[in-house]
């Protein structure tokens, strides 16, 4: 039997999430801070996107057998120990571990979030649930964002990082006595036959393996089957998201560190990058009904045009002064990651779950799951390499074009 509905204890993933918001930006910080280049940075946030892949397999697997509550509260002690340790290392490799350690244990929260949600509360208050559950996590990392960009110019960083470790353990007190344990079982399956829950759980995380995928589940890539339409649809929309990961990668990874180098200090950096997510939280909110009213291709394809240019132009702002690097950055990047990516989001988020909705789940978001990795994985590694060689103006350039080139494979997709 469901416990009466009480969101109260969602509230506890808060400081959480605040710990969680800056940390990528916060070890690019320190790496640099510790000497290293872009191609340290590249490593070292491709350390942990090549951790997310192994981290969702286990985790979803654990999360299928095990207390629901035992894995957030584990996820948020684990973190915050973590970041904590990081004060005690002083050489890239060890950050890029303890790092990578933080992101696998931060990942343990996401599944088991979603499914208590599904057993503690009624069918008919999911959406609000899971709309709540996306709240409170994007004004944790809004908040997190906040706390740095102050705090970093008053305290060393590596205490800044402290203070998002100390706050993890303030949700790990939280979650111990608010957290309630789940009545029923649901299996994470469950979450794909409801559109809000799956919306969550992506957003929260792009990798969700229901079953490991095998060799012949990605037989959909065929030349065979990508030259006909409409057949060809669900392997170009995939085609279409990786693109969208692999510029991601190659952008988000050197992004601080380009904004940093180019002169910026970490409270402009911080800043800038909490602008972004500002922008991304309230466009959120209007999401839905411009996709209603618009249609998830179109808005999918608009919305990766203006991310495009937009990374175009902050790739253009490299070439003129602090001042206009500044300015253009805090115009664009907001239009970029907040605006462009949540419209992107959502009508994309769409467009999976009509599929995943309709077919074999473990076959349809194995490969997802697995595209997505691999996609992020390398865009995070080259990332490192082209700007350490060729530049960042070269790499935000890049990221650009392939997103204006996958807008355009976007408008032409014709579902059958």
């Amino acid at each position: 039997m469901q416990q009466k509905s009480d969101f109260k204890w969602m509230y506890t993933a808060l400081p959480f999430n605040a710990s969680t918001g800056p940390l990528s930006t916060l070890i690019t910080l320190e790496i640099l801070h510790l000497n290293g280049n872009a191609i340290d940075v590249g490593l070292a946030i491709s350390l942990g996107n090549a951790i997310l892949i192994p981290a969702s397999i286990i985790w979803g697997i654990l999360a299928d057998r095990y207390s629901r509550k035992f894995l957030i509260i584990t996820s948020f002690a684990g973190t915050g120990l973590a970041l904590i340790l990081i004060t005690f290392l002083n050489t890239i490799p060890l950050v890029s571990v303890d790092y990578a350690i933080a992101v696998f244990f931060s990942t343990a929260s996401t599944t088991p979030m979603n499914l208590l949600i599904m057993a503690t509360t009624e069918k008919k208050k999911w959406a609000s649930a899971f709309s709540r559950l996306s709240m409170v996590s994007s004004v944790g990392m809004l908040t997190g964002l906040i706390i740095s960009s102050f705090t970093i110019n008053f305290v060393p960083l590596t205490l800044v990082i402290q203070i998002m470790g100390v706050l993890s353990l303030v949700s790990l007190g939280l979650g111990i006595k608010l957290i309630p344990r789940s009545p029923i079982h649901v299996e994470r399956v469950a979450m794909v036959h409801q559109r809000e829950s799956f919306s969550t759980r992506i957003r929260m995380l792009p990798l969700f393996f229901l079953h490991l995928p095998k060799a012949g589940h990605f037989k959909m890539f065929s030349l065979k089957r990508l030259r006909k339409s409409p057949v060809n649809y669900v392997p170009m929309l995939y085609l279409g998201i990786i693109a969208f990961y692999f510029s991601s990668g190659l952008f988000n990874t050197v992004y601080p560190a380009g904004l940093y180098t180019l002169g910026a200090n970490s409270s402009v950096v911080l800043g800038i990058i909490s602008l972004g997510m500002v922008a991304q939280t309230v466009t959120f909110y209007i999401a839905g009904k411009t996709i209603e009213e618009r249609g998830e291709k179109l808005v999918a394809s608009m919305s990766l045009l203006i991310r495009g240019l937009s990374y175009t132009v902050m790739g253009l702002s490299t070439l003129g002064t602090l001042g206009v690097i500044v300015v253009v950055n805090s115009l664009f990047y907001p239009l970029a990651a907040g605006f462009a990516y949540s419209l992107y989001y959502s009508s994309s988020t769409t467009m999976i779950f009509k599929i995943v909705g309709e077919r074999s789940q473990g076959k349809g978001l194995g490969v997802y799951s697995t595209v997505v990795g691999i996609a992020l994985l390398v865009g995070s590694l080259v990332s490192g390499y082209i700007t350490h060689f060729l530049g960042y103006g070269v790499d935000f350039g890049i990221a650009g074009s392939i997103l204006i080139i996958d807008a355009v494979l976007f408008s032409k997709l014709q579902e059958g």
